[in-house]
C-alpha cells in the first residue's frame, strides 16, 4: 500500500506528538534555541579577549542557565537596576557603557563609577546573600547585555568552581580599584575634587565635542563634600582661566578644555602614585 507523503514541515510536529509534547513545549524550545543562538552570534563578534573570557566563565554552565539567558538591547539613559529593589536578575554587559549614579544631583545623573565590557552586575549581591541590589545602575551609551534569571544564575555559580573563582577575582578587583580611587579622591585637594567632577561628567557623557550640565553650589557641594565657599573659587579660578564657560549654574565644556583640566590634575595624581 501507497504511503501518504507528509507535507513539508509536519514531520517534527507529529514525531513531538507521539513523544507527548505539546505546541507550548516546541515553542518553548525553540525560543531558547533562538536566544542561544543570538547570544552565541554576539559573542563571536566580541574582541577575542572578551570572547574567551566569556567562554571560560559559561563553560560549564547547565541548559538552565544557558535557556533561560535573554539578550537585551538597551538605549542611553535606562536605569536597569535601582537600588533597594529586589535583586531578581544579573546582568553581564556585552556593549555600550554603564555608570552607577547618584540622583541627588537634580535631574542631571551624576556618575560615581564606570564600567565598560566584559562586567557582570547583581553578582555582588548574590554572593554576599543580599535580596535587594546595593547600586542604581544606568546605561551611558546604547548597551548590549545577556540578563539571567536570579535563581538558574545563584544555582549554577555556586556549585562551578571555575565561574565562582573568575567572579572572585573580578570582585576583588573591582573593590581594590575603588579603595584606591577613593584614597586618590581623600588626598585631593578640594579644586581638584571639583575638576574630578567635572573631567568624569564629560568622560561619561559628552558625545558631541561639547557637553552642557546644570550644577549648583549645593548639588557640587553634595557630591564632592566640599563647602559652597570652596566650589565657588574654583569655578571662578576654571572660568577665569577660560577651562570651562558658565550662564549661571550652566557649566560648559569642550573636548579641549576637558584635557586642560585633565592637565591641572596629572601632577597631583603623578605624586599619588596612582
Amino acid at each position: 500500500m501507497a504511503r501518504k507523503r507528509m507535507k513539508k514541515g509536519h514531520l517534527s510536529f507529529l514525531a513531538c506528538e507521539k513523544c507527548g509534547i505539546n505546541k507550548v513545549e516546541i515553542k518553548e524550545e525553540m525560543d531558547k534555541l533562538t536566544k542561544m543562538s543570538e547570544a552565541d552570534e554576539i559573542i563571536r563578534k566580541l574582541n577575542t579577549e572578551q570572547r574567551n573570557y566569556l567562554n571560560r566563565y559559561f563553560a560549564h554552565a547547565p541548559e538552565s542557565v544557558t535557556g533561560s539567558t535573554q539578550v537585551t538591547r538597551m538605549p542611553e539613559g535606562t536605569t536597569f537596576i535601582q537600588e533597594g529593589t529586589p535583586v531578581d536578575k544579573v546582568y553581564v554587559l556585552l556593549k555600550g557603557c554603564v555608570s552607577a549614579v547618584d540622583y541627588r544631583v537634580r535631574e542631571t545623573v551624576y556618575g560615581f563609577c564606570h564600567f565598560d565590557p566584559i562586567e557582570t552586575f547583581g553578582t555582588m549581591e548574590i554572593l554576599g546573600h543580599m535580596n535587594q541590589y546595593r547600586t542604581t545602575l544606568a546605561t551611558t551609551r546604547d548597551s548590549l547585555f545577556l540578563k539571567i534569571p536570579r535563581d538558574a544564575f545563584e544555582k549554577w555559580i555556586l556549585k562551578d568552581v571555575d565561574a565562582l573563582q573568575m567572579e572572585t577575582e573580578r570582585i576583588i578587583g573591582y573593590l581594590l580599584d575603588q579603595s584606591r580611587k577613593e584614597r586618590l579622591y581623600v588626598l585631593l585637594p578640594g579644586n581638584e575634587r571639583v575638576y574630578l567632577i567635572l573631567a568624569n561628567l564629560y568622560e561619561t557623557y559628552g558625545k558631541f565635542d561639547t557637553y552642557s550640565v546644570y550644577m549648583s553650589r549645593k548639588d557640587f557641594s553634595e557630591v564632592t563634600g566640599l563647602s559652597e565657599r570652596t566650589i565657588t573659587r574654583a569655578l571662578k579660578e576654571l572660568e577665569e582661566k577660560k577651562l570651562i564657560t558658565r550662564n549661571g549654574w550652566n557649566i560648559v565644556m569642550t573636548w579641549n578644555q576637558y584635557k586642560q583640566i585633565k592637565e591641572l590634575m596629572k601632577d597631583q595624581i603623578n605624586e599619588m602614585g596612582e
